[in-house]
Parts: C-alpha cells; structure tokens; sequence
C-alpha cells in the first residue's frame, strides 16, 4: 500500500481570511429547516401508521420503504439540531431529534455529547469516538477476526451491523467518556428513559390491537435502511482522511471529503455531502453549505485541501475494493493521485 506523503501544512489562508470570507453565510433562516423537519416528519408518520394498519403485506412492506427513505434524511437532520442550525430555536432544535430518533431506539442525546467531541478531536485526537478508520498499530495487534472486519468494515457496517450497530457502537464509544464526564452519563440516563418510555407506550398501542409482531417487523425493515445509509454516508465523510494541517480549519477541511452529487441526492443528506465545509464552519446551515464551498475553492485556488469526489457509490466501491488503514492512500483514487502529483512536483 502506498503511504501519505502528502504535504498537509498549506496555510495558505489565514484562519480570519477565512471566517470573513463565510461569515454571512451562517444567518440562520429557521423556516427553512422547519419547513422541511416539519413536513417530513408528518408524511413520514402517516406512512408509518398506514403500515402497520395496512391489511396488505405488499402495500405494508412498499409503505414502510418509503417511509425508511425518509425518516433517514429526518436522521439525518437531528445532526443539524446538535449544531443549532436546524431552527435556530434552541427548544426545537432540541426536541425534534428526540421525536425522530426514540422510536428507532437511537440514544440521541448520548450521540449529541459524542459529537461534541468529535467535532474538537477531528484529524487531531486519534481517541476521536467518531473514527471509522483504524490506525497500523490496531489493526496489527488486532486478532485473525478483528483484522478480517477491517479488511471488510465497509459492507459488514452497511449490510450486517446497519442501525443497530451504529446504536451500539455508540454506546460503547461513550462509556469510557462517562467514567469523567457529567453530561455523558446524564445523556445516557436520559436516552434510557425516554426510549424505554417511547417504546413501551408504541409497543402497547400495537399490542392491544394485534399489530405487534407487524410492528416490530415493519421496524427491523427500517432499521436496515436506514443503518445502511447511515453508515454510508459516516464512512463516506471521512474514511481515508486523518492528520494536523496548517490551522484548526484547514485540519477539519483535510479530515472531511466533499462528495459531488446530484441535488436530490444533497438534499437527502441535508447538504453534509459538504462534510468539509461544515467541519471547519459548524455554524453555517445546510442550505448555505454549497455557496461556503464555493467560495473556499476560489479563495484557495489549485492549492485547495478540499478534496471532491465522484458520489457516495464510488467511494464506497473504491473502499470495499481497497480498504486502508490511517496514514495509507489509495494511488488509484483522486485521493492518491493528487498526492502524488504533489509528491512528483516536489521532486521536479
């Protein structure tokens, strides 16, 4: 495997330049992602209900496809809220996700604290809860069947581990942090209740009226949709991407990838195929991601650490085909070939 030699410390731009240059761009316009929470998560309910309600497994089954599409991109807006980009409004942006989330067992509060984190040990902090990638050193010390899961982390996370495993893994990431920190063993406590209490009452309501075996089915088909999807797009943002650059935002811009995607396909995401953006500038909402990339591009010029890749299938595709560890690239994807082509420059 080829390694990153790759010249990260650019500092081309100067952290003020930079925050100038976006600064407009972080106006909150709270109808927006209202607009768009609100409605989605109405259809998103009158689909769920006219499954498991639905005499017809084939018309139960399509609805609850549907309806997997689109409590995915409400997911993915409960990350919007953590940011308070959602609204703007602190209540709403705080209440949502536990609406959207408790119902599919997800401890969004803990995964609130854990992004947190995140955010501050991004390509910086190998601790980081949200690495996807392993370092040489784990994957050496690592046994037969471990090494056998990285070497295919890609479709065992997407395909076999999915939702519930992201539940899990959550967990996991978290308690080594409640040990010392407040706020994650309050976020546990409170996840654990209001899931238990959410559920017990859902479960109830299916049970009295026979539906609970549908339900509970109904909602395996979800969990797989929207585990797979979910993982996709985790991977996607940061696989192959770790380590300092010149300031704190070009070392977020580094860590992250932009995806090129179709519109529809951006707006499913609620603009994070702009990953790198929104790392180095949390406060700018989903609509106003794109015209922030824009700018950052001309304002870097061919020296740019942005780095765009061709939609989330070829990065996975790519991944699957060659996984890497931390420190290593692939020479075949644009990753690799723009840091040969800057390795190659060095040595002309």
């Amino acid at each position: 495997m080829a390694h990153d030699t790759s010249n990260k410390r650019l500092g081309l731009v100067s952290p003020k330049d930079l925050e100038a240059l976006i600064r407009d761009l972080e106006e909150i316009k709270p109808w927006r992602g209202l607009a768009k929470s609100a409605i989605g998560y109405g259809i998103f309910m009158i689909l769920a209900i006219a499954a498991v309600y639905s005499p017809s497994p084939a018309v139960s089954i399509g609805l609850a496809f549907i309806a997997g599409l689109i409590v995915t991109t409400l997911m993915v807006m409960t990350h919007d809220a953590i940011h308070r980009t959602l609204t703007g409004w602190a209540w709403y942006d705080e209440l949502y996700p536990l609406a959207v989330s408790y119902p599919l067992l997800w401890p969004h509060q803990t995964y609130r604290e854990i992004h947190k984190i995140h955010h501050k040990m991004n390509g910086s902090d190998e601790n980081d809860p949200e690495r996807v990638q392993w370092t040489a050193e784990e994957y050496a010390k690592a046994g037969k069947f471990v090494q056998w899961y990285v070497r295919n982390q890609w479709m065992v996370d997407m395909f076999i581990l999915g939702g519930i495993g992201f539940i899990m893994s959550t967990l996991a990431r978290a308690l080594p942090f409640a040990r010392h920190v407040k706020s994650m063993r309050r976020a546990l406590i409170i996840d654990a209740i209001g899931i238990l209490g959410v559920n017990l009452t859902i479960y109830g309501i299916c049970i009295s009226q026979g539906l609970g075996l549908k339900y509970f089915l109904l909602y395996l088909l979800v969990e797989r949709m929207v585990g797979a999807l979910q993982q996709l797009r985790a991977h996607s943002e940061h696989y192959g991407r770790f380590g300092k650059a010149a300031h704190y935002f070009e070392t977020q811009i580094f860590n992250c990838r932009n995806i090129r995607t179709s519109d529809l396909v951006s707006f499913f995401f609620n603009g994070l195929n702009f990953h790198s953006v929104h790392h180095a500038f949390v406060k700018i909402p989903f609509y106003n991601l794109g015209e922030a990339h824009r700018r950052i591009v001309a304002a870097y010029g061919d020296k740019c650490p942005v780095l765009e890749e061709d939609s989330y299938l070829q990065v996975a595709i790519r991944a699957i085909r060659r996984p890497l560890l931390i420190g290593e690239t692939d020479p075949g994807s644009a990753v690799g070939q723009a840091r040969m082509k800057s390795v190659n420059s060095k040595r002309d």
